[in-house]
């Protein structure tokens, strides 16, 4: 069964080749991004609770992506994937700077401005299964305010993929 399906996917594309990239939105439409299509095995597409970084609780969109989502937890995981969360609360780059991970090197912290960001960006690598993390605070460049969105990126390969995630976030209506 897995052959027939996978050989009826690449039917579809020109060449025989899958696109590089997936595009991921939460189940309202309201928050989406383009993550490597190697990352988008499993998706949790039903929203999240700001109270777990210490913001106001309640339920907004949200995503998380990854390889292996039973293993995102574990920063000694082999694990590939994006968390994306709309905040309409809150300081989402106070709080990415308040965010530690002692188990891995911290390798910094940068500010970017992006097509339609101003993005808070902190990263550390050699985490203790070898990958790195991302993490990153999304604001209008205008400095509005809202929306924010928060980013949690993981990968085995470096962080090289973050920019193109954190460039393609989109948040709607």
């Amino acid at each position: 069964v897995t052959a027939a399906l996978t050989g009826t996917a690449l039917a579809l594309w020109p060449q025989g080749t899958a696109p590089a990239d997936r595009r991921i939105e939460d189940v309202t439409g309201r928050v989406s991004a383009a993550v490597p299509a190697a990352w988008a095995g499993q998706v949790r597409a039903a929203g999240w609770d700001p109270g777990v970084l210490g913001l106001r609780a309640g339920h907004q969109p949200g995503f998380a992506v990854a390889d292996d989502l039973t293993r995102w937890q574990d920063l000694g995981a082999d694990v590939n994937g994006v968390f994306a969360g709309v905040l309409e609360h809150g300081d989402v780059t106070a709080v990415v700077d308040g965010l530690d991970h002692p188990q891995c090197h911290y390798d910094g912290a940068r500010d970017r401005t992006l097509a339609l960001w101003f993005a808070r960006v902190r990263s550390w690598s050699d985490c203790p299964g070898g990958g790195s993390v991302v993490e990153a605070g999304l604001t209008p460049p205008d400095g509005g305010g809202q929306p924010q969105v928060y980013v949690q990126i993981r990968t085995d390969d470096g962080a090289s993929a973050a920019k193109g995630v954190l460039g393609s976030v989109r948040v709607g209506g």
